[in-house]
This record gives C-alpha cells, structure tokens and sequence, in this order.
C-alpha cells in the first residue's frame, strides 16, 4: 500500500526540484551531526537550502523535473544544497565552508546542476570562483554613474573572466557540455547573460552563445 507520508515527501521535494535555479549534490559520509548543523546554519545563512535526501524518494521526485538527470548519481548518503534565485550560490556556499573549515571533513562534491544541465565536480569548482551576485551587481552600479566608456570596459571585463573561467574548465573537461547563467537587475536596467553553452562542436569552430 501506498505511503501517505512517504508520498507527501516526494510530492513536496518535487516542486522543490521544478523551482530551483541551482544545485549541489554531495555525499555527507564521515561528517558528525554538529558539523551538519554548522554547515545548514552557513547555508542558511547565504540563501541556499541544505536538504539531505533519501535516494529512492528522490529518484521519483526528480522525474519530469530539471533535476532528472542526477538520478544515476544518487548512490550513499546524499544531501542537497540548493537555490532559488542565484545559480552560483550553492557552490560558492559549500566552497566557503570548506576553506574556512579546513580543519573538518567538508561533504564531498557529486555533481551540480544549474537550470537543468548537469555539471560536473570541476566545474562546480569553476562556478564558486565566480564573482557572487552581489559583487557583480555592485561592480555594475559603480559605474552606472560613469561615463558610458567606463561601464563597457567594466563589463567587458567581467565578460573576459566569466569566459576565462569557463575556458580553464573546458581544458579540463574538454568533451563536457557547461552552461552558466548569469542574471543581473540594477535599478530599471536589466541585463542578462544567459545560456553560455560551450559544446562540443565548439573545438570545430562553432559555439553558441546568447544574449
């Protein structure tokens, strides 16, 4: 017979799989119940959900979701560290927890998502180097008020580090497929630099890129 609690899990982890703009899957093995709660209170504290999951439960709610594709990932004690509304927040997150607790055993990262597109552990690596959301909005800002030149070369240049990052992680990766988002509001002005996609095709020359 069905499970009425078990049910109501997967129903509600679910639409936690339809909203979220990011994720790190990672395995909590070896890491004691204090140091749990230190890292969920750090999580917390950056706007980022720390979950840890029970694999069958969440095969069956990450189906017909972004999230589908870490099925064959959900292997050992799995947890979840997850965002709403900034994609570089999860990794950045667990990377900052693991620096300034070097002293402890930090979860081992499996693999992330980002709006559906499965990463692997190097390039969660790649993606917690990246400016946070609110650096990059205050480097926009500080230049709104500026002479036009100086807000394209500002930009630019957050262009050029965004590409050479991805560049460092295409070396490593070079069959992998990697996608960032960024989405940047300041004031009235909205600027979206969205579905990088570097693929495979693109060491014959081809890449695509959106904005």
């Amino acid at each position: 017979m069905p499970n009425p609690a078990k049910e109501e899990t997967v129903k509600e982890l679910n639409e936690v799989f339809q909203r979220a703009k990011s994720a790190v899957l990672t395995n909590y093995q070896g890491i004691d119940a204090i140091s749990i709660t230190d890292l969920r209170v750090h999580l917390r504290s950056k706007s980022v959900e720390f979950r840890v999951i029970k694999n069958t439960l969440a095969r069956q709610a990450a189906k017909n979701t972004p999230f589908e594709a870490i099925d064959p990932k959900l292997m050992g004690p799995i947890s979840l560290a997850l965002s709403f509304d900034d994609a570089v927040a999860p990794a950045k997150a667990l990377a900052e927890y693991s620096k300034s607790n070097a002293n402890k055993k930090s979860p081992e990262v499996i693999c992330g998502v980002v709006d559906g597109q499965l990463i692997t552990p190097e390039q969660v690596k790649a993606l917690a180097d990246l400016p946070s959301r609110e650096v990059l909005l205050s480097q926009m800002l500080s230049v709104f008020q500026g002479p036009t030149t100086n807000f394209v070369g500002v930009f630019s240049s957050l262009l050029r580090k965004l590409v050479g990052t991805i560049d460092a992680v295409r070396e490593k990766k070079s069959q992998e497929q990697w996608s960032v988002w960024i989405d940047l509001v300041a004031g009235g002005l909205d600027i979206q630099v969205y579905r990088c996609e570097i693929l495979k095709q693109y060491y014959g020359g081809a890449s695509k890129c959106q904005f």
